[in-house]
């Protein structure tokens, strides 16, 4: 056999096998169900999305007292009504110590009301007043 044709075999073997590869090497992942990967089962179902330790659990009557607070005297409550506590440091208080209270409202989109009280050696809580960001502040 002449170098011309077996040259031309090479270059034919070559570009089928690239050419399998390329099709070996698409992403079928739209076509396929969700896998769980840990346990190696298909599932069709979407993960819920993480929720926070305070949403999963509830807020803590501490986070409530404040948020509820705020309602009462914040000039701008009408922004802050049903919405959820998304993060607290409630569970950090310290009973007869003063304290300042955080607590994290999940507003539209990313949006988050800080909000923050005091609470004094005594318990007695104050509304400090709230701030707005994309981030938690608890």
């Amino acid at each position: 056999m002449s170098s011309k044709w077996m040259n031309a075999g090479l270059g034919l073997a070559l570009t089928t096998l690239l050419s399998a590869g390329d099709a070996m090497a698409q992403d079928k992942t739209s076509d396929q169900p969700n896998v769980n990967k840990q346990e190696g089962a298909q599932t069709n179902e979407q993960e819920a999305a993480h929720e926070t330790e305070t949403q999963s659990e509830g807020a803590p009557a501490l986070a409530q007292q404040c948020q509820d607070l705020a309602l009462q005297e914040d000039d701008a409550a009408e922004k802050m009504e049903g919405l959820s506590i998304y993060e607290t440091n409630a569970s950090d208080y310290q009973k007869g110590e003063a304290y300042e209270l955080t607590v994290d409202l999940l507003g539209e989109g990313n949006a988050k009301y800080n909000l923050t009280c005091q609470v004094d050696a005594d318990g007695n809580m104050t509304y400090e007043g709230m701030g707005k960001s994309t981030s938690v502040k608890s």
